[in-house]
């Protein structure tokens, strides 16, 4: 299939239409880019890479000012350049050997730090410019230690709510045909979707790499050669050399260990690995290290904002994935034969559950559960709507937890003595011996109804 070129002047392939990604329609990852620099020699390393960007839109070139860096300087009765005026020089230098590479598009801009908190003020210039990504140097096998670009850095990477280069070992390595890249996938949406972009970066050679875990089992091993495949084929389509590989371990050290075996000369990650979605965390741990360690290059790419919710009852084969769930919530157990379960899926793993429960003398809800991690977003509530709705024909009971009475009279429940719950119900407090708050918990009853309350 022959391969589109490059337009540059319309932000994306010539024949497609501009890249879907982070929910909204976008034309490119690189439409304004923010590089900040130090004027090290690592940043200059860094700096070089910029220009070399598929696509390359609007570049803004970002010094920070310390505290302390203010007024103009005597030495033997003469005085100095400043600080601001030598950023100011250095920084007009760069944009013009940028233009003079075909970047159409350069500014700079210089910004104090009046605390000295440098990474703040990367990350609020990255936002007042409306920054698609940032730009920020490493050097060898880890984050470099200068102001800049060691743990501010870090921190900008974590922080960051767009796409982040960490840029490796100058232009080179970084050019176009050079050099490999390699795209670790767990085949999930955020491999899926690196992966849908490699052919637009202007790779002629990609790496597929999908780690497995230790003890996996051959089905596994079989699934995971076959979804390989299946990316390769696409990734052909288009005109690229793809290599697949399967390694066993550690995913960090894996993807590391192959970028330097392979000579890649960068590595296109999502910031958040197939089941971090629903977790509330800024950066995977694979995304992190990998960006930390890595011999080269690392596009950590930003998290989509569109993430796709399900909200359904699991079939009897799915319960194991509840009982995972209810792992950290007394170690409940599931029984096809007697129980309805409702969970909400992110991005295709469950995030939350609830329960109902038929006993001989009625229904009880219980097991509503999100893990600490995941909660603050409303899980809870749209799945305990979706057990409602189904189940709330007939009466519903449950011993609620005081913290969350009110919560459940949003769904038309209401506090019962513990005498009106079915017997076999009121069995499972029993070891309260009718001190129910004392416990912790309160009866609670729904009636039943067609509908949820207005």
């Amino acid at each position: 299939m022959k391969r589109f070129a490059p337009d540059q002047t319309r932000g994306y392939l010539a024949g497609e239409a501009p890249t879907r990604y982070r929910g909204i329609m976008v034309s490119w990852l690189f439409d304004r880019v923010v590089f900040a620099t130090d004027f090290s020699q690592n940043a200059e390393e860094a700096g070089a890479v910029v220009p070399l960007l598929p696509r390359l839109g609007r570049v803004t070139l970002l010094h920070v000012l310390g505290p302390g860096e203010e007024g103009r300087p005597w030495f033997a009765g003469q005085s100095l350049q400043s600080p601001e005026e030598a950023a100011e020089r250095a920084l007009s230098k760069c944009a013009e050997a940028y233009r003079r590479t075909g970047v159409k598009e350069v500014g700079y801009r210089i910004v104090r730090s009046g605390d000295g908190v440098v990474a703040t003020a990367v990350l609020t210039a990255a936002r007042e410019e409306e920054a698609t990504a940032v730009v920020v140097g490493a050097q060898g096998y880890g984050l470099i230690g200068t102001l800049l670009l060691g743990s501010v850095s870090t921190r900008v990477l974590e922080e960051a709510g767009v796409h982040v280069v960490i840029a490796r070992d100058g232009a080179e390595r970084q050019r176009p045909g050079n050099t490999p890249v390699l795209c670790p996938v767990a085949f999930g949406r955020p491999s899926r979707e690196a992966a849908a972009l490699l052919p637009a970066l202007g790779a002629d050679e990609v790496v597929l790499l999908h780690v497995l875990t230790s003890g996996h089992s051959v089905e596994e091993e079989q699934a995971a050669e076959e979804e390989l495949a299946r990316l390769k084929s696409h990734q052909e389509s288009c005109g690229i050399e793809v290599r697949t590989l399967l390694r066993t371990g550690r995913p960090s050290d894996e993807i590391v260990r192959t970028a330097r075996d392979a000579g890649a000369g960068l590595i296109v990650i999502p910031r958040l690995g197939r089941t971090d979605y629903i977790r509330n965390i800024r950066i995977g741990s694979t995304a992190l290290a990998v960006a930390r360690k890595a011999p080269c290059s690392v596009l950590v790419l930003a998290r989509p904002s569109d993430l796709h919710e399900e909200v359904r009852e699991l079939a009897p084969e799915e319960f194991p994935l509840a009982e995972d769930i209810w792992t950290g919530y007394h170690g409940q157990t599931a029984d096809p034969a007697t129980d309805r379960i409702f969970g909400l899926f992110v991005e295709g793993t469950l995030a939350t559950v609830a329960r109902c429960r038929r006993h001989p003398d009625g229904l009880e809800v219980d097991g509503v559960f999100t893990p600490m991690e995941m909660r603050g977003r409303g899980y809870a509530r749209k799945v305990t709507e979706a057990l409602v709705g189904a189940c709330g024909g007939e009466d519903l009971y449950m011993h609620s937890t005081l913290q969350l009475v009110e919560f459940y009279g949003d769904y038309g429940f209401v506090s019962i003595p513990e005498s009106d719950l079915p017997s076999s119900i009121r069995a499972r407090f029993s070891f309260a011996i009718g001190d129910l708050e004392g416990a912790n918990v309160r009866p609670m009853m729904r009636p039943a109804s067609d509908g949820l309350p207005e």
